[in-house]
């Protein structure tokens, strides 16, 4: 339902379809606006004034999308202050995708620790994704960290029997590295071993996760993809 409302907004913001004529004062105004000409229009979406051009923001899940003061426009698009140079939707988007460290389930994910292992961050991965290869590699160089790794098998079909072998290993930190580094095969899992797959498949679903892999950092930042480790320092040292 939530990706079939999200085209259909796209839809609309490559059409620019006009949804009503009447003027909007306020956010309320604007969001029954919307609600009226669109279906489904989700009660807990977040509409703002922003304090640029007169648009009013609507939030949707870490979607972005702008309306006029009439909530006759609906689009899509990056906003960018050509005075400072700042992108304010992208910089909207990185807010609205922290999570809170704290909520994280760590009992569904195993540590691997470099160094003293002083800061932390969580990575959502999956065995037979290239970029967390290449993620784990720059983690590894990286100095003093640990690493909570959240197995989230959607690669392939045969990604949950792999990541259920790691999770099921005497030593998972130990099992998981040796597969990513030299691809060597984790002994085959016991059957009566309980894993928690199905429950981090949901919890992605529930923050938004779309490819692997996505890190989360202690601040609350969102990283998705094998960037290099002078961003991953930058975006640790931001508040």
């Amino acid at each position: 339902m939530k990706f079939r409302f999200i085209a259909a907004l796209l839809g609309l913001a490559a059409s620019l379809v006009l949804a009503t004529a009447s003027q909007a004062q306020t956010t309320a105004e604007v969001r029954n606006a919307l609600a009226k000409v669109l279906p489904n229009f989700p009660a807990s979406a977040k509409i703002i004034k922003t304090p640029y051009a007169g648009l009013y923001e609507v939030d949707i899940g870490d979607r972005v999308f702008y309306t006029d003061a009439s909530g006759r426009y609906l689009f899509a698009g990056e906003i960018l202050d050509t005075k400072t140079g700042t992108n304010m939707t992208k910089e909207r988007i990185t807010e609205l995708q922290k999570i809170s460290w704290k909520d994280l389930p760590f009992k569904d994910s195993f540590k691997v620790v470099y160094g003293n292992g002083k800061r932390q961050i969580a990575v959502f991965e999956d065995p037979y994704c290239p970029y967390c290869h290449q993620l784990d590699k720059t983690l590894e160089k990286m100095s003093n960290m640990t690493v909570h790794v959240f197995l989230f098998p959607v690669i392939r079909p045969e990604s949950p029997v792999k990541s259920r072998e790691v999770w099921c290993a005497p030593d998972r930190s130990k099992a998981w590295q040796a597969w990513m580094n030299d691809q060597k095969d984790p002994p085959k899992a016991p059957a009566g071993c309980a894993d928690p797959l199905k429950a981090n498949l949901a919890l992605g679903q529930r923050l938004g996760i779309e490819s692997t892999p996505t890190m989360f950092l202690e601040n609350g930042q969102r990283i998705t993809g094998a960037v290099d480790a002078a961003e991953i320092e930058k975006r640790m040292a931001m508040k």
